[in-house]
């Protein structure tokens, strides 16, 4: 199956073939350890200059996806392809090569920087590990980097405390950026601050992607936010993703019956572009134990006993990937 949704001349920077991740669960003494399947299977490929989002709701396994990505742990199965590399399995001399190309944007800006270190410190320590570089052309990098986040150079020696959340935000980017890495996994970088300024930390990713060429990982809940900034939208429940292709494509006809539930809880201000109310019942399902057959089955309007006993595949329709048994039938 070919993972591309369409052909591009961009080069591929990231691809992940059938990446999975499964925890040990402990279930009591002299009981046998459980496994929990937090990611199951998952692939995808980041291009230069584009950004893939990826959404579901909590439980999903959108951060288990960032932190295989990250390479922060090893995955349990699948490859990772990165610079050449299969990162899921490489060792020691390559996984130290290839991390600098992989950076990441927390959610919490307050939570993300270090209150002790002065903000030229935290810019300039990427570059004291990974690079040779002396403290004076250390200066020089961070002091342009804070230029093109959209901070003045007497930032440079003050705390993160002395910053709003919208400010820090900017650091934590610029921090991420300091060794000119290829991808970046944005882990709901807006979604704590202000409305008013999300759109300026949006769109200040989107100029520096466009500059650089970087590819974004981007994990979020709100839709609105996705609808923004994304190319593709890969669309996961339960460790699996079950639609995927382009940001146009989901948005204006959702094929998979979780994808038409998360949008049309999305609020619009426009009646034509409205989906139809989906309420689902019931509550994500464990990952320690998920249903037979298809994952969403317990809580889908269109589930019949096929969807009960046999899993879907992604397959490919009107250009983009379903997991669905009966997505010709219900759209």
């Amino acid at each position: 199956m070919n993972d591309s949704i369409t052909p591009t001349r961009s080069p591929v920077l990231l691809q992940a073939k059938n990446l999975s991740k499964y925890y040990p669960v402990s279930q009591g003494f002299l009981k046998p350890a459980a496994s929990a399947r937090a990611l199951d299977g998952v692939s995808f490929t980041l291009v230069a200059g584009k950004t893939l989002a990826v959404v579901g709701e909590s439980g999903c396994g959108k951060s288990t996806l960032a932190r295989q990505i990250t390479m922060i742990e090893p995955s349990t199965g699948g490859e990772l392809w990165m610079d050449g590399a299969n990162v899921a399995t490489a060792d020691r001399a390559t996984l130290k090569r290839v991390r600098p190309l992989v950076q990441m944007v927390f959610q919490n800006p307050y939570a993300s920087l270090n209150p002790r270190k002065k903000v030229g410190a935290m810019l300039e320590e990427p570059l004291e590990i990974n690079t040779r570089l002396d403290k004076p052309a250390r200066a020089v990098k961070a002091l342009a980097m804070m230029e093109k986040v959209g901070l003045r150079p007497e930032h440079y020696g003050r705390y993160p405390h002395m910053f709003s959340g919208g400010q820090r935000q900017r650091i934590a980017i610029a921090r991420a950026l300091m060794l000119d890495p290829k991808v970046i996994v944005a882990d709901e970088p807006v979604s704590a601050l202000d409305v008013s300024i999300q759109a300026q930390v949006l769109n200040l990713l989107m100029d520096l992607q466009q500059a650089s060429g970087v590819a974004y990982l981007f994990i979020s809940h709100n839709l609105a936010v996705v609808e923004h900034i994304a190319d593709e939208v890969m669309v996961m429940y339960l460790g699996k993703a079950v639609e995927h292709g382009s940001k146009t494509q989901l948005f204006a006809r959702p094929l998979h019956p979780y994808t038409r539930a998360l949008l049309s809880s999305t609020p619009r201000i426009d009646p034509a572009q409205r989906q139809e109310k989906m309420i689902l019942t019931g509550e994500l399902p464990s990952p320690m134990a998920p249903p037979p057959g298809c994952a969403f089955n317990s809580r889908c309007p269109f589930a019949i006993d096929r969807c009960r006993v046999e899993e879907p595949v992604l397959t490919e329709h009107e250009g983009r990937l379903v997991a669905c048994h009966r997505v010709t039938e219900i759209n």
